[in-house]
């Protein structure tokens, strides 16, 4: 594996072989796909890249959380659906996903070849165990012959899109000026970066480090099999916008923490249930 600290502030805590990042993240950052081949140099000379940002969140109807409307009779599946489309018709949700389409859209722009860039799918809704969200899908075309903007190298899509601007916000830059006085120039460590793989044919495919758990070893652990011996540390946010809550991006917090925190608790469960000796 590898680790790519483009900012320098990475510590070796971070990036040391103890640490464990268990992922569950629905998001994609970027895909870099090759589609066609140099039959002389053996080679990909065409990439199709893909971005699906998400922004847009809410909680599925379900008996677990919805047990007094059951209770009165109420038919979860039809206020499943009446969720669903309530987040696509939210004027706040739909504004928020359009800014952040219309960032990645211009960082695709100084990568991609000139006019390739396009929306295939603009504020579409998927559906998860816990949680209905609004995802928008961008895509482009990459040639690897010298027409395209940047280097001609599919890793150049990666580090031109990073950080990915559905954590940032627009305008990136100055909101990542923003959050680093605010955080006070702490480092996020994993979380809200991005996992995944590139392969020596030029096929990238990293997502959004979010609904994650990221496992250091504790102080007085060694970072075994105990849950006592690890930190844990799961990341989660709401966007900050003119037409925001306060109390609804609180709620929408807790909501993409929880399946995390419950696989976290239930890692706890089992190994009091079944403790180990540290082996």
């Amino acid at each position: 594996s590898a680790f790519f600290d483009w900012n320098g502030k990475a510590t070796t805590t971070e990036t040391g072989s103890a640490v464990a990042i268990c992922c569950s993240s629905p998001e994609r950052f970027i895909s870099v796909v090759p589609v066609k081949a140099d039959p002389v140099a053996e080679k990909a000379t065409k990439f199709e890249v893909e971005a699906k940002p998400i922004k847009g969140t809410c909680a599925r109807a379900l008996p677990e959380n919805c047990q007094d409307l059951l209770d009165a009779g109420e038919d979860l599946e039809t206020i499943d659906r009446d969720r669903a489309f309530e987040l696509q018709s939210s004027v706040k949700n739909r504004a928020e996903n359009l800014m952040i389409v219309d960032l990645l859209r211009n960082d695709l722009s100084r990568v991609c070849d000139v006019g390739s860039v396009h929306v295939s799918k603009l504020m579409a809704i998927e559906s998860y165990a816990t949680v209905h969200q609004m995802v928008s899908t961008i895509r482009g075309t990459l040639n690897v012959n010298g027409t395209a903007a940047s280097n001609d190298c599919p890793v150049d899509v990666l580090m031109t899109c990073f950080p990915g601007g559905s954590m940032t916000g627009a305008p990136k830059v100055r909101t990542m000026e923003l959050l680093d006085d605010l955080e006070e120039g702490v480092s996020r460590g994993p979380y809200s970066g991005a996992l995944g793989y590139v392969s020596l044919n030029g096929a990238i495919d990293m997502n959004k480090v979010i609904r994650t758990a990221v496992l250091t070893p504790s102080d007085d652990g060694r970072g075994q099999g105990n849950v006592d011996d690890w930190n844990v540390s799961i990341g989660a946010g709401g966007a900050i916008t003119a037409l925001s809550e306060s109390n609804d991006e609180y709620e929408e917090m807790i909501l993409k923490a929880s399946a995390v925190m419950k696989a976290v608790q239930a890692w706890s469960a089992s190994c009091i249930s079944s403790p180990q000796d540290g082996a």
